[in-house]
């Protein structure tokens, strides 16, 4: 009875259920399964993957135990070779780009197509799987699985949750296992994948009595006595691991969970005990190999124990040799040997290792190379092993453990000299695959231990470097630079130019663009681009200074840095329009010579924002859509297409489109915003409720916006706008006293802020002219603030509209407005100008700016402009004509099976036949936010297909 192991799944059907039902269903991208060890989660999906139809297409990879030092991506490594096995070599290289970053992952591939450029891009590595997913499922289902997510990578977490938001092909499904208990750095992203309404949960739950006899039944083959049942249930709480181990020995209950679990080992001779434990040495996978040089077995012997431990199910088959049923009774075979005969063990196969180099890739070569001889208590092997694997690796989120170990060896060993470098190297090299990686805490905390060792006299270049990584980790902070730009230009001479000091001038040209100095920051990008223009002349040119540069001058770099600079001579023009279109054109063009898509949509941001500042909106438009179609096309539309979302409602909220700005971003895809760029979207929504006569909703946008935006550097423009929006409900409600109060608290720490970011005080001031002792620093401010754009002139002719109260003034302001096509702030104007017309006792022209005022406050439903036009002509006994009946209303909400305005956009889409991606790409929104409003329609329909759909659409004249 020792060997029987159920084929009988016992008090799963629900969740096996719930798993089939989530293959090819719309409204499913992932499920994750979550459950202590042993529970049954891998069993789970074992049973799920034998009831699929053949034609689905099945891929499995699990986490190894080594976590955070062993290959990246290991899961997805490990399943990817069946799609080569299932369609060749060429079939996959038909589906992937030339020289596809794939090839890394596929030797094969690499054989057929080469490999990419060492430092290839971790965005197009995620393109391709995603690329490579979604052909596959174009042809048949796909099912995905990674099991034991709680080990994971840092790239594998970031690979999961990238797929998860773009996959826009819902015939593939993920499935991930994970336990909750010690998911560790996994939690956060369970936490936000549990946000998504396209990923699903199952938790399998312990079994219940009666389950557990029904488990026993199958394991004994026979009907346990009740007693039995009763002792099993209570010892093992429902847990069928261990169930099945004390099934094993009904009559003794072992008194603890390693003498249970070590009852699977119950009856196997000295072979098989041999060789399982040379298996939980290695660790799963266990490739054969490996098994049969640890062990020593002759051939046939091995094989019999080997095939003796596969009938017990203690170990199963894989592509490439075995693992183990259950990472328990891994560790507990493991940790039931002695210390000394584990380390023994671990010696023995770094020796095995070393014989095999040429026949493993390198970072798995490296990677168990490194444990075996830190397991061994071979430091100086382990600390050459973790530096080469950090060499080998090209993703800075691998990096990160090999290097960090490295860093912990050092002062233990002779490091400088085993190694041939310094422990500030060792450092710097962390910290910049800290910095690319997004480990912003940790990265400052290696740049300051590698600053403490460095000596800027004898090593000026190094320590620039360093001061330089810190400005860029603690800008990411929401601090700024602080003073390490500084220092590192303080260190490099002008002359000759070096690209080092080129990088650190662009540094300092877009902190002083953003902390209001563009004289400075356009002297700094000049300086640059007189370096880059010079490339013969760079004295560093040819050198590898520093980690994650590469050898320089690379073409590639120099446009990286021709792009930034003349993007950043854009923002510091952005007084001067015409002049920042043409620096932004240059821009461009340079971005387009490096390649870098990440410059080219940043380089669409701040363009986009400049011309919204200077009123160019429908121009803003344009460019915010270029820049989602390049984010969407690199697979960066998470990362980018948010703030590019904000300056999109900005543009459309000032030119009076609310229903178009109150539409750009759904309900789906606010959930998956950033704080600082929902806060913004919060401020332009509450400013349009205003208008509109909602003052709770717009108290409500204004509170939450409150809460979202901090105190970091880059929230200051939108903390004046909160503090503009504050002051306009204060005066909404005739509280001047709370608005004062609002004033007031802007300029508490002086006005250099205010001075910095005159787009957004402009309003604050044209505001504190209405205000009764208003802070005299604003007024102030608005005798010395530059009017350098449109939208400022205008402003600034409200401001002084409020101040003379003249008619002539107010028309003068009405005409900047209108001039600018923003409507609201034109019928402001106009009702002013009508109100100081009648004071003047000019009639005719109070009744033509009135009535005008009235059509502009009737277009966009703003109630409190309308109220105060009627009040105006019943006091002067003024005719306006009254807006026609029945006119619809801006913000009128869609007929038609409730679905919603952006539902009936995606039906529209769905009708033509368009898949996710396209309709993505039509409307500027994620392939995953494409895929949830399809799966909303059809719920919403009653279709289970997008044909149907489609059908009734159609049959209920729903689209055009």
């Amino acid at each position: 009875m020792s060997g029987v192991v159920s084929g009988v799944l016992v008090g799963r059907a629900a969740e096996v259920a719930e798993l089939a039902d989530a293959v090819g269903d719309e409204q499913v991208a992932a499920v994750l399964i979550g459950g202590e060890a042993g529970i049954g989660k891998s069993r789970l999906v074992a049973e799920f993957s034998r009831r699929l139809d053949p034609s689905v297409l099945t891929l499995i990879g699990r986490c190894p135990e080594l976590g955070s030092t062993a290959v990246p991506f290991a899961p997805f490594v490990a399943a990817l070779p069946s799609v080569v096995r299932r369609l060749g070599v060429d079939g996959v290289a038909a589906l992937l780009p030339p020289q596809p970053a794939l090839a890394r992952w596929l030797p094969q591939l690499a054989v057929r197509s080469g490999l990419p450029a060492i430092e290839s891009d971790r965005t197009q590595l995620f393109g391709e799987v995603l690329m490579l997913l979604e052909q596959l499922g174009t042809q048949r289902p796909v099912v995905l699985v990674l099991e034991d997510l709680h080990w994971a990578d840092q790239g594998t977490r970031e690979l999961l949750a990238f797929l998860v938001a773009n996959l826009a092909e819902r015939q593939v499904l993920l499935i991930g296992t994970y336990r909750p208990a010690e998911s560790g750095p996994l939690r956060d992203l369970v936490a936000q994948l549990r946000r998504n309404p396209a990923v699903r949960i199952v938790a399998p739950q312990p079994l219940t009595r009666h389950e557990v006899g029904r488990q026993l039944a199958a394991l004994l083959g026979s009907e346990p006595a009740p007693e039995a049942i009763a002792r099993v249930f209570e010892r093992s709480g429902g847990n069928p691991l261990f169930i099945e181990a004390l099934s094993r020995s009904p009559e003794r209950i072992p008194a603890d969970l390693t003498d249970l679990l070590l009852s699977f080992l119950s009856g196997l001779g000295d072979a098989g005990r041999a060789v399982v434990a040379a298996a939980a040495v290695i660790g799963s996978p266990v490739r054969h190999d490996m098994l049969a040089a640890l062990s020593e077995l002759p051939a046939a012997s091995l094989l019999a124990a080997v095939r003796e431990l596969i009938d017990r199910q203690l170990l199963l088959t894989t592509d490439t040799g075995y693992e183990f049923r259950h990472v328990l009774i891994r560790q507990t075979v493991y940790e039931d040997l002695l210390p000394a005969e584990r380390a023994r063990m671990h010696a023995r196969l770094v020796e095995i290792l070393r014989t095999r180099r040429a026949t493993l890739p390198s970072p798995v070569y490296y990677a168990e190379l490194a444990h075996h001889a830190e397991a061994s208590d071979d430091l100086r092997q382990a600390l050459i092993a973790y530096w080469k694997s950090a060499a080998v690796l090209d993703d800075a989120a691998a990096q990160l453990d090999p290097l960090q170990r490295v860093v912990d060896l050092w002062d233990r060993l002779a490091a400088a000299e085993l190694l041939g470098t310094t422990k500030s190297a060792a450092l710097e090299q962390l910290a910049a695959a800290c910095d690319r990686s997004g480990e912003v805490v940790r990265g400052i905390a290696a740049v300051d231990d590698a600053l403490a060792s460095v000596d800027p006299a004898i090593d000026p270049s190094r320590a620039a470097r360093l001061y330089l990584l810190r400005a860029a980790l603690r800008s990411r902070t929401g601090a700024g630079p602080g003073a390490d730009v500084d220092r590192a230009l303080e260190l490099l001479p002008v002359q000759p130019p070096t690209l080092l000091r080129a990088e650190v001038l662009a540094a300092r040209a877009v902190h002083r663009v953003f902390t209001g100095d563009p004289a400075g920051a356009a002297e700094d990008a000049t300086a640059v681009l007189r370096t880059v223009e010079s490339p013969a002349d760079i004295a560093d040119a040819g050198l590898d200074f520093g980690p994650g540069y590469g050898p320089t001058p690379d073409p590639v770099r120099i446009a990286r840095l021709t792009a930034r600079a003349h993007a950043y001579r854009g923002l510091a023009s952005a007084d001067d329009i015409d002049t920042a279109i043409v620096c932004f054109e240059q821009a461009r063009l340079a971005a387009e010579l490096s390649s870098d898509t990440r410059i080219a949509v940043d380089v669409a941001v701040w363009e986009s924002a400049v011309l919204v500042g200077a009123g160019r909106y429908e121009a803003a438009i344009g460019v915010v859509q270029r820049g989602l179609r390049a984010a969407q096309a690199a697979f960066r539309f998470e990362e980018s297409g948010p703030i590019l979302f904000v300056k999109w409602a900005q543009a459309l909220t000032a030119l009076g489109r609310w229903p178009e700005a109150l539409g750009v971003v759904d309900d789906v895809q606010l959930t998956q915003l950033p704080p600082l760029s929902l806060a913004a979207l919060r401020l332009s929504y509450a400013k349009i409720a205003l208008a509109q006569g909602d003052t709770e909703q717009a108290q409500r946008l204004a509170a939450q916006a409150a809460t979202l935006l901090g105190d970091g550097v880059w929230a200051q423009q939108y903390r004046i706008q909160l503090h503009v929006l504050r002051t306009a409900l204060a005066m909404q409600h005739g509280d001047m006293e709370a608005a004062r109060a609002i004033l007031d608290q802007s300029v508490a720490d002086g006005t250099a802020v205010l001075t910095a970011h005159p787009h957004e005080t402009w309003p604050l001031l044209a505001l504190s002219a209405r205000v009764p002792q208003a802070p005299a620093e604003l007024r102030a401010l608005a005798d010395s603030m530059p009017q350098t754009s449109p939208v400022a002139i205008a402003h600034s002719a409200v401001f002084r509209a409020h101040t003379t109260g003249t008619a002539l003034d107010w028309s003068t302001a009405a005409d900047a407005w209108g001039a600018l096509s923003q409507p609201y702030e034109h019928a402001q104007a106009l009702l002013a100008a009508a109100e100081s017309g009648v004071a003047e006792g000019n009639r005719v022209s109070a009744i033509a700016a009135l009535r005008l005022a009235v059509s502009r406050a009737t277009e966009l439903g703003a109630v409190p402009i309308l109220d105060a036009a009627q009040q105006l002509a019943l006091r002067a006994r003024l005719t306006v004509d009254n807006p026609p009946a029945g006119s619809p209303s801006p913000n009128a909400a869609p007929r038609g099976f409730g679905l919603t305005a952006r539902e009936l956009d995606v039906l529209r889409l769905v009708a033509k036949g368009m898949s996710n991606r396209s309709i993505a790409t039509e409307l500027f929104i994620s392939p995953n936010t494409a895929g949830v409003h399809v799966s909303r329609i059809l719920t919403k329909l009653g279709a289970s297909s997008r044909t149907e759909a489609a059908a009734i659409a159609h049959r209920h004249n729903m689209i055009s």
